[in-house]
This record gives structure tokens, sequence and C-alpha cells, in this order.
């Protein structure tokens, strides 16, 4: 059975959080390193359209997989924007040096294209067969060339090694080998693996301080590197345990701050679903710790989350993922850096019903149920995260004491916010500006019938939100909640392949 979708989005009268600088994933700031020969390599075979497909991921030990978490398709999309911003100009016009085909494993996989990787006949016949839309404008090409590749973590995930591949028309059988490198992972790759973990309190609490002490950038890194070597630290220890002893999963009491997270404490949020005004409790996923689930809700359901914040002296600020896109503007960063839900001490957020998009984040998209197919057709890409909702709190680690500096964002790959997209997407050029603006670059170097949760096509307009600092933040707990197909109690089984 194929695993079910999920993606959602928010906007009412509220009060969030505007995002705070942080450290960019150094998987963006090595592909961004790399880029320019990958471009020039593909210049220079003379292609006129190049395509992105899924990686090949590999975590630790075992073989590689097409599903091993959000990586698999978001490594495609970070490649696949790099190239706009680094693909080069033609000598004689503003025009790219090749066409840059947009979202290419998704509409492969919409026209039937089947395992690419190890059908070298037919599937690669076909996939070269297929015309593509271009990732700017309206045009149409067919595909002379495909990037793909194969990401490896190391079995303490401090490590990890990217390989760059190109597949071309002309020698469809075999997958060229542009280059590989190998870079110190971080946290944002954990949870790209989705790898579940859990901090402790008292290293939530030393980490809280020594960010608010940073007097420097220099002393601000050193901060970051200890952060991305806790959560490794805790994600490989709960690898190698299916339950924690002390404290089993769905044992834990509201309010508690250790252990794994559970929709009861979610690091001092308690997070509520309602389905047409019912509580719908998630219930343990037997097969992973840290993993809950649930059913999908029906066609036609009315669905909130409610957020309340059962520590009576922070406020903190949660991200709500959905898809891997956030409900605060349909953001595609780090969570550190989205936008953030406030929640005051003791109370209860008012009920979020879907995306807030938009420029002020004053229009909601309400949760909808669809069928995949209905979906697919207009958002392609829902895919890995897709039946994933995401919850993540945070404490405000307070202003450093250097007098309010932050670290750079950095380099971005992930692509632009809902909202922004569609207008991007209008030509070359404005597509270019539009990713080197939100990575983060100031100039560029020479992708069965189960029913899933989408946002309403149309939206309504809200109370346009407010927003407010919060310096610092420091990451609380990360709960995991999976959508499945009413009735579906195991783990789904899907072929590695794309």
């Amino acid at each position: 059975m194929k695993r079910l979708i999920c993606t959602l989005g928010v906007a009412l009268g509220l009060v969030l959080l505007a995002p705070a600088g942080a450290r960019a994933d150094k998987l963006d700031e090595q592909l961004n390193e790399h880029m320019p020969k990958l471009a020039q390599h593909l210049a220079a075979k003379g292609y006129k359209n190049v395509g992105v497909l899924r990686f090949r991921a590999n975590k630790g030990s075992g073989p590689d997989r097409f599903d091993q978490g959000p990586i698999n398709g978001n490594l495609a999309d970070r490649i696949e924007n790099l190239l706009v911003l680094h693909s080069g100009q033609k000598a004689d016009s503003n025009k790219p040096a090749f066409g840059i085909i947009h979202d290419a494993g998704a509409v492969a996989n919409k026209a039937g294209v089947g395992a690419w990787y190890t059908n070298k006949g037919a599937e690669r016949t076909k996939l070269f067969a297929q015309t593509y839309p271009l990732a700017w404008g309206k045009s149409t090409v067919k595909a002379d060339a495909f990037v793909t590749g194969r990401i490896a973590l190391s079995p303490d995930f401090k490590q990890a090694t990217v390989t760059l591949e190109c597949l071309d028309a002309k020698h469809a059988g075999a997958l060229d080998k542009v280059s590989n490198f190998t870079f110190n992972s971080d946290r944002y790759l954990v949870r790209d693996y989705n790898l579940p973990y859990a901090l402790t309190k008292e290293q939530t609490t030393v980490l809280a301080r020594s960010r608010a002490r940073a007097r420097d950038g220099q002393e601000q890194q050193k901060v970051e590197q200890r952060t991305d070597e806790v959560v490794q630290e805790q994600a490989q220890k709960q690898q190698k345990q299916q339950t924690t002893k002390t404290q089993p999963q769905g044992t834990q009491k509201p309010g508690q701050p250790d252990g794994v997270a559970t929709p009861q404490s979610v690091g001092g949020i308690e997070f509520h679903m309602t389905v047409n005004g019912k509580d719908v409790t998630p219930r343990p996923n037997t097969s992973q710790t840290g993993m809950y689930e649930m059913d999908c809700p029906a066609k036609g359901s009315e669905i909130n989350f409610m957020l309340k914040n059962t520590d009576g002296s922070k406020k903190l600020g949660v991200v709500i993922l959905v898809g891997g896109v956030s409900c605060l503007g349909g953001e595609k960063v780090a969570a550190e850096q989205s936008r953030k839900f406030l929640v005051e001490p003791g109370k209860t957020y008012p009920p979020i019903k879907g995306f807030y998009t938009g420029e002020k984040f004053d229009n909601l998209k309400k949760f909808v149920t669809m069928t995949k197919e209905e979906a697919k057709a207009t958002q392609p890409q829902l895919e890995d995260n897709a039946d994933l909702i995401h919850v993540y709190t945070f404490e405000s680690g307070g202003e450093p004491q250097g007098g309010g500096m932050a670290i750079s964002r950095g380099v971005n790959a992930r692509g632009l916010r809902s909202g922004l997209e569609v207008k991007a997407r209008g030509s070359y050029q404005t597509l270019k500006d539009s990713l080197a603006k939100q990575s983060g670059l100031k100039r560029s170097r020479s992708r069965d019938g189960a029913e899933i949760i989408v946002a309403d096509t149309e939206g309504t307009k809200v109370p346009a939100p407010t927003e407010e600092d919060f310096p610092n933040p420091v990451e609380v707990k990360h709960l995991q909640i999976r959508l499945r197909p009413a009735g579906q109690t195991t783990e789904p089984v899907d072929p590695p392949q794309p």
C-alpha cells in the first residue's frame, strides 16, 4: 500500500514570530560551492535542456534507497534551484546557457515512468520520451540529460558524502560521475533523513545559556556546532533502541520535558488536532520510536490544530510543518529560521485552520482532504515528507551579550515560499533574481487513491498577524505524526525505487 500524503497551512488574527538569523545548513553551502563545476560540465556537453531526478540515500549501512526521507526529493529541488543561479548565460543574449526543467521527477512519475534507475532499457527510454516544463515561463521541452546521484550519511551521522551524476539520452545505459564531496553533517541533515531524536532538559538549558552568552560570531559558530553534535548524538542513541527503557514511548506525563516528544508534551506544548470539532488522538507507531500516526480525516472534514502552553513561565515558539512546508507562509527553510506561532505561558493558541499565505500572511487557505490524484494535479511536488506533520517547540535563548549580533542565514537552496513562486517563475531572469534573494546569494557564479490533506486552492482574507522578535531560538522538542489511510496501523512497504 502506498503512503498517503498531507500538506497544510494557516491564517488567522494571531501573533507570530519573525524568523531569526541562523547559520545555513552545510549541505546547501557545499552544493553552492560545487554547482559551478556541474554547470560547466553540462554546458560543455552541449545539453540544451537538463532536469534533476531524485537521489539515492544511504543511512550508515544497508542498501541505497529512494525513500529514505525528505532528503531524496529535496536534494533534487535544491540542485535544480542552484542550477538556475549557476547555469550562466549565452554570450550573445541574456538567455541561460541551457534550459533547466522544473520538477522532472514528479512529471516523469505522473507520466508513468517506472524504475528508471534499475531498468536501463524501457523505463529510461520512457524517461527521455516525456515532455517537461521549464523552470520559468510556459515552454515545454524534451530532456537531453538528467542530474541525479547519491548521498551517504556516516554511521555516527557526523559526515556525509554526495556524488553528482549525469544521465544523458545518448548514453542512457550508464551514469556519468561528475564529482563528489564529503562534508561535516548537521542537525538539518538529521531531520532530512527523518531521524527522530529528543534533547534532554539539561541539554536544552546548556545550549540556551551558551547561545545567550556568545559575544561574537565565532562563539556563536561554536554553539551552532555543539547543537549539531548534540542532535547527532541523540539521534544515533535513539536509532540503537526501539524503546527507551527509562521512559517508554507514550508514557510521559503532560508537561514532562525529558524523553521522546508525545502529542501531550512537545517541550511544554500540548498539540491537539480536531476533526469536525472532536479531538483526534494520534497513536504511537510501533515500528519507529518517537513517531506517532493517525487516520487521515474523511473528505469534507473541518480540520484544526490547537496549541496549549503548559509551561507557566515561558513564551514558546512553535513551527508546524506539513509536507515539509511551514504552515506560516509555506516557507521552505530550517525550523529555526521559520516564523513561529507564539504561545503565551499557560495559554491556548487560537485554532489553526490552514496555511497563512500572501506577503502579509493574511490569506487563509483552509485544510481540505483530497485524493492523491487530485492533489497531484495542483501540487505535484507532494512526496516524501508530505504525509508527516512535524511540530517543533522552541524557547528563546535571549539576546546575545555581543549586542544582538546574529549569524547570517547564509545559503538556502530549498526554494521560494508559497505565494511568491508563481510570479517568480514568469521568466528566467525573474526566477534567478528571486532565488538569489531567497538563497542569500548576492550574485550567481557562472517532484492508489488514498485520501490526503492539502491547502484549499482559493483562500479567504483574514486579519494580518502581528510579528514579534524571538531571539536565539533553541529547539526543545520535535514531534512527528504520520497520516495513514483509515484502518492502516502498520508501516507501509515502499519499494526503494524513484
